[in-house]
């Protein structure tokens, strides 16, 4: 059987879509990923039949209106909303484009695996050519009345039905983003509109995939059963990785030291916000590893105490860390959990604020700090309880090991298997 795995983002929704067909192959599915064209040697490497997409996430987030989406949606989401709608407007038609091609140059394809922002085009062109549609999330999405589970919950204390209530007040918001798109595709394959309830059905009612810990983000239980809470999906990239002579000798020199990283979130004064970051942990009279991400933020005229990395894997680093500063992407939350070290989250958009959240109540993370809150001071008091609070560490270590016991890969695989079969052989 043919499974089409559609990885469309940054790198912290590619590695998972890549841990996922790596089990696949190994129960022997074949695997086709598609992706942008800025992940294709590290798909292929892999050893992937690649696909490409046309959009270029890196390039997207690097632009003038990227970088507004980035930096202005902490305090006012409506900004993120009209980018994702403006967005989709523009490189939508192109993408369905793309889609359409790369089902067509393939053979035969059983199983399109779409995640959050391809949904409504992949299930529309699923619907018209009989194929199985199956989501593969990463943060969960379910209108739900459980607050632990809820991106936005209404009422965070406890279960409500208005957590449920905001739940589908988010699908509508996804909905205006997608809908000129969709039913564009949907009229070009013959198919009938959606309107909101369609999309919310059809939300309701495609089997998903969740690359979550039940330990960190539990199933809710009016959640229906074809929501598979599988365990997270990690890409254990550091395999036959060797680190550089210079970052070994760093490790070694020193106590663990705090790592500071923001991955894709690209900013428009990097050297400000390593200024932020420099200060913060001189003043905690911590020793640093930066990794610069996308934004490019390092420099050479650093402290000794001050090491900066471009691409190192997390699952090799973040263990070795006294605790990690991050924008709380779900890869990199995940890695962070994985590895048992205490955790801030600076977050700057999208899920960001619901892992920043979740970590806090997890008890492994000392606060979260939206990105227009970011300051000296309070990266310091977040580095100052990350490094001394031993009841945190313990938190830390106690959900890294439950986190390491799962099998998530191996369960997404026996999940989508059964999804595959028919009633009768079921």
């Amino acid at each position: 059987m043919h499974i089409l795995l559609l990885a469309h983002g940054s790198r912290g929704d590619v590695q998972p879509i890549m841990a996922l067909g790596r089990g696949l192959q190994q129960a022997g599915y074949t695997v086709t990923v598609a992706s942008g064209k800025n992940f294709k040697q590290r798909i292929e490497r892999a050893g992937f039949h690649y696909a490409p997409f046309s959009a270029d996430m890196q390039a997207v987030l690097n632009s003038p209106e990227g970088l507004d989406w980035i930096e202005k949606s902490s305090r006012n989401p409506a900004v993120g909303i009209k980018f994702m709608r403006d967005l989709m407007d523009r490189e939508g038609p192109q993408t369905n484009r793309d889609l359409l091609e790369i089902i067509e140059s393939l053979q035969q394809v059983d199983a399109v695996v779409s995640g959050l922002t391809l949904f409504p085009v992949t299930e529309a062109i699923c619907e018209q050519r009989g194929i199985l549609h199956v989501r593969a999330m990463f943060v969960p999405m379910k209108p739900t009345r459980h607050p632990e589970v809820s991106i936005f919950p209404y009422f965070p204390w406890g279960p409500s039905p208005l957590n449920q209530l905001a739940g589908y007040a988010g699908a509508y918001f996804l909905w205006t983003v997608a809908k000129d798109n969709c039913n564009t595709l949907r009229e070009q394959l013959g198919l009938e509109k959606w309107g909101y309830r369609d999309y919310v059905r059809a939300w309701n009612h495609t089997p998903t995939l969740y690359g979550l810990s039940i330990h960190a983000t539990p199933p809710a239980d009016d959640w229906p059963g074809h929501n598979a809470v599988t365990g997270y999906w990690f890409w254990d990239d550091h395999e036959g990785w060797t680190p550089s002579p210079e970052l070994l000798a760093f490790l070694q020199s020193g106590p663990p030291p705090v790592y500071v990283g923001f991955g894709s979130m690209k900013k428009r004064d990097p050297a400000g916000t390593l200024k932020i970051v420099i200060d913060a942990l001189q003043q905690t009279g911590q020793r640093g590893i930066i990794s610069e991400g996308w934004a490019k933020m390092g420099g050479d005229d650093l402290p000794e105490t001050i090491f900066t990395i471009t691409d190192v894997p997390h699952t090799w680093l973040f263990p070795q860390m006294a605790g990690v500063v991050h924008h709380g992407g779900a890869g990199t939350t995940a890695a962070g959990l994985r590895a048992g070290v205490p955790a801030t989250i600076v977050a700057h958009m999208a899920d960001q604020p619901y892992w920043g959240r979740r970590t806090v109540e997890l008890g492994v993370a000392p606060t979260f700090i939206p990105l227009h809150e970011f300051t000296t001071p309070r990266l310091v008091a977040a580095i100052q309880r990350m490094v001394t609070d031993s009841n945190m560490k313990q938190q830390a270590t106690a959900l890294s090991k439950k986190i390491q016991a799962e099998t998530g890969v191996s369960n997404a695989v026996a999940a989508l298997h059964k999804m595959l079969k028919t009633p009768d052989e079921q």
